[in-house]
């Protein structure tokens, strides 16, 4: 049987208290017998120890065939992606972010639906709960918020970045422009235009922490409002922005099951006009990672 073969692909910024972890999520993962790793490429903006743990990580586990791209200044997360798909030699790429914790099998999962039809497939993000303050309580309804609006059908918002599948062919036709901050939904639709399907799976899962204070929650909304303004005539072609119907359904039914976390989002987003007008003009595409998420 011919294999599949798989690059991973992780953009990093200062993962020192990530990395380790993250990556023995990564070695433990089981894939089918027809797909096989065939290299993981770190690309790496990092000021403090990242790229020596990463170093450390390529010297104890040869087989996985690591390679680093270390850049001397920040490039952001598009020049990242670039990267990887300039320098992809799998036939499917695995795009991850390095804050996470990889669910059992995520990977072969995600794999498994890229197809001739088929050229992007996006992960289901869990949150991590550890912690119950407001921010906190917020972030993990809206998680909800948007799996239960995936389950609904393509949207913007079906291709959260934090774990996606991805035919490499596609991706070597597919530039990031520097300043694009969305670069998940930007990457959704030049696959659209490409006239492939883009889905989501629901069973390919991974954790991520929730941002728990109010910089990093409202940072966070910021960027991703001013990030869909950026590409919003591309959105448009599409029509696949959620109706306001099907979005308002879907908050009220994770509120009768998550009420603290619904009442936790209405308090924040009465803030969200405040923080939106003081820190737009401070948003670019170099990321600002929410600091809370990395502990």
């Amino acid at each position: 049987m011919n294999k599949c073969s798989i690059t991973i692909g992780i953009i990093t910024y200062n993962e020192e208290n990530n990395i380790l972890k993250f990556f023995e999520t990564l070695k433990s993962q089981k894939l089918t017998d027809n797909l096989v790793i065939t290299e993981i490429i770190f690309v790496d903006d990092s000021n403090d120890e990242t790229p020596n743990l990463i170093n450390k990580i390529k010297s104890e586990n040869p087989e996985f065939n690591i390679r680093l791209i270390h850049n001397d200044k920040r490039k952001g997360a598009s020049q990242g992606w670039n990267s990887i798909f300039r320098n992809a030699k799998g036939s499917i790429i695995i795009l991850l972010d390095a804050d996470i914790t990889i669910g059992e099998n995520c990977i072969s999962r995600l794999s498994i639906k890229i197809s001739d039809n088929v050229g992007l497939c996006a992960s289901n993000t869990i949150p991590k709960i550890n912690s119950t303050s407001l921010y906190a309580c917020a972030s993990i309804f809206i998680a909800y918020w948007l799996r239960s609006i995936r389950m609904k059908g393509l949207s913007q918002y079906t291709t959260m970045g934090r774990a996606l599948a991805l035919n490499a062919d596609l991706a070597k036709r597919i530039v990031i422009p520097e300043e694009i901050i969305a670069i998940d939904l930007y990457l959704q639709c030049k696959v659209l235009e490409m006239d492939r399907r883009v889905i989501y799976e629901d069973d390919a899962i991974i954790y991520f922490n929730p941002p728990i204070t109010k910089y990093d929650f409202f940072s966070q909304i910021v960027r991703a409002l001013i990030g869909h303004s950026q590409i919003k005539e591309m959105t448009r072609k599409f029509d696949f922005n959620a109706p306001i119907s099907v979005t308002i359904k879907e908050f009220v039914k994770i509120s009768v099951k998550y009420p603290k976390g619904s009442l936790c989002v209405l308090l924040c987003y009465l803030q969200l006009p405040v923080s939106y007008f003081k820190d737009r003009k401070q948003v670019s595409h170099i990321w600002e990672p929410a600091n809370s998420t990395k502990n």
